[in-house]
């Protein structure tokens, strides 16, 4: 299992699904800029405060001899993007194993599979465009943040509205310098150089939930769009000051700048498969968390701040479970 790497099936398939997970299919994560509103709820309040670290945030969650620590990550984040790794390496020192967040990905040969049977629902019904089948408000947003883009138009012909959302956030992506490996992948580098055991909470079949949402009409899909289109404007000003927030563990300052991209409330919204595997996200990382404190000793997990700190999150099950939660002063 791995993500594919061709750009036809990167287009359907990076992105699509758990964006709340904190895998590299994240995107934008900022609340509006003239409103700053939380649309998730930050309200675990049975947690003891300890003093702010020099580095990013961290989670202390104890139970009996067992002691996870738990770094919250946000993405994306720039490109070369440095940040005081010191603190994590102290932590990883002893530490029996770094658990890295759930991921949805798609087996290469089932997406070559589909990409080759069902290739007609990556493009609009009956030979029309993408300008044919979006409502034109839409379609006049999406041509501002395509010029702001520096794309073509003709990029997106072809594209059903949910192709077009997907591609749309990667180009951002690129154009704005932002990737969304980090900063897992520097994370899991520094956790192998110490010896440490690096093992994924759980692993998801992205292709069923992506032919869910692809069989749906481009009238229902057109939202997701306008979603994507929303978070490409948010992202180009709260991404960086997230990422800025996130290395010197400043809470406050994440939660005034992160929140769970509009896209995957879009996808939440049309799709009972994605449901199901936004609960298996927390569901997952709960139980792998508790099993560590269970073994006694010292563990290490990667959290996104989004599926740590919202509403029914993993934080709050932890606490409604009776674990000990030291939460990073704000």
């Amino acid at each position: 299992m791995h993500r594919p790497r061709s750009p036809a099936a990167r287009v359907l398939f990076a992105g699509t699904l758990l964006t709340g997970l904190a895998g590299p299919q994240s995107f934008a994560q900022a609340p509006p800029v003239s409103t700053p509103v939380q649309p998730n709820d930050w309200s675990v309040e049975t947690v003891t405060v300890t003093a702010r670290s020099t580095g990013p945030a961290v989670w202390h969650v104890t139970k009996a001899g067992g002691d996870v620590a738990i770094l919250g990550i946000v993405d994306p984040i720039p490109k070369h993007f440095t940040w005081n790794t010191a603190p994590l390496a102290g932590l990883l020192d002893g530490a029996s194993v770094l658990l890295l967040p759930p991921r949805a990905e798609a087996n290469i040969f089932k997406g070559l599979w589909f990409l080759l049977t069902e290739r007609d629902l990556l493009s609009p019904p009956d030979g029309k465009t993408l300008w044919d089948v979006l409502p034109a408000p839409l379609a006049s947003r999406f041509a501002v943040a395509r010029d702001t883009l520096h794309q073509d138009k003709d990029r997106y012909d072809d594209d059903a509205p949910a192709v077009a959302a997907l591609r749309l956030e990667g180009d951002f992506l690129r154009a704005d310098a932002m990737t969304l490996e980090e900063p897992e992948d520097t994370i899991r580098s520094l956790a192998r150089t110490q010896g440490v055991e690096v093992r994924r909470v759980a692993t998801y079949d992205a292709l069923p939930s992506a032919e869910e949402l692809l069989r749906l009409p481009p009238e229902a899909t057109s939202k997701c769009l306008d979603a994507a289109v929303s978070d490409v404007d948010i992202a180009s000003k709260h991404a960086t000051p997230a990422a800025e927030a996130w290395a010197v563990g400043d809470v406050a300052g994440i939660k005034a700048n992160y929140s769970q991209p509009r896209i995957y409330n879009c996808l939440l919204e049309l799709s009972p498969l994605v449901i199901a595997l936004d609960k298996r996200a927390i569901d997952d990382t709960v139980s792998e968390v508790t099993a560590s404190l269970d073994k006694g000793g010292r563990a290490v997990a990667i959290v996104s701040i989004g599926l740590l700190l919202r509403k029914n999150g993993v934080l709050e099950r932890l606490v409604a479970a009776g674990v000990t939660v030291a939460a990073p002063k704000e």
